[in-house]
């Protein structure tokens, strides 16, 4: 069984190897766009924040799918990714949008932004 590391430098490129890995990663994964619309949810975060993936795929992340992610620690970072042109920064976060409070370590990366930005989640 392939063991995948929350923090990994290589997740993108192994999910974008097989996208089946996706839903077997051990922490929560999903891809936005520049304009934080979601592309793709994993059944690791769908269980994490009880909502399945029909509910947020093309949603806005920070509108839709956890406005409590709105403000500079979160969503500020997002937006200096869009400005910059890539990121790669983890955070702990506290999530407490129709969930119990949730603290977090968040780990936000692209490789470029055409293709996305990965904002992976695991419970600490």
């Amino acid at each position: 069984m392939e063991l995948i590391k929350f923090g990994a430098d290589h997740v993108e490129n192994l999910v974008a190897q097989d996208p089946a890995r996706l839903d077997r990663l051990p922490f929560g994964a999903i891809l936005v766009d520049r304009s934080a619309r979601v592309i793709k949810y994993n059944a690791y975060e769908a269980g994490l924040a009880n909502r399945p993936a029909s509910e947020v795929l093309g949603k806005n992340f920070f509108n839709d799918v956890a406005p409590c992610a709105k403000g500079h620690q979160f969503q500020g970072r997002f937006q200096q990714a869009i400005a910059s042109g890539s990121i790669n920064v983890m955070f702990e976060y506290a999530f407490d949008y129709k969930m119990n409070l949730a603290k977090v370590r968040v780990h936000m990366k692209s490789t470029s932004l055409d293709e996305g930005v990965w904002i992976f989640i695991k419970r600490i």
